[in-house]
């Protein structure tokens, strides 16, 4: 009975997708869960670049909090924690290839990055 439903539901094309799936199912999973893997480490190669970036912004409080800009070596920090070529935002589907573009596209749509820049203007040092 229930694979009478499914087979409604699916029509002829999801059938034949069905059945193609099942037939190899472990090239797709394993094809799959190789892009998760490299999705992760993209992903952790962008946070160790971004940390590094955060720890230059100066703290509320220090001397130079004051400033109304402030100056971010942004390619020292590519060069000095980049980890893998290939860098991806918290839901980035497609990773983009690291760089200094690449990075700040991510950087800027971050919730932390507007908090921690506030009002102020940033220049990045390229």
């Amino acid at each position: 009975m229930l694979k009478i439903l499914v087979s409604f539901m699916l029509g002829p094309w999801g059938l034949k997708v069905l059945f193609f799936y099942l037939e190899h199912t472990a090239i797709i999973n394993s094809i799959v869960f190789i892009y998760g893997v490299f999705l992760v480490v993209a992903h952790l190669n962008y946070k160790k670049i971004s940390e590094h970036i955060y720890s230059q912004i100066p703290t509320i409080g220090s001397k130079n909090s004051k400033k109304k800009t402030i100056e971010i070596n942004i390619l020292k920090a590519i060069e000095e924690k980049k980890m893998f070529p290939f860098v991806a935002g918290q839901i980035s589907l497609f990773p983009k290839k690291t760089s200094t573009a690449a990075v700040k596209k991510y950087l800027l749509n971050e919730k932390n990055w507007k908090e921690l820049i506030g009002e102020r203007e940033v220049l990045f040092i390229e």
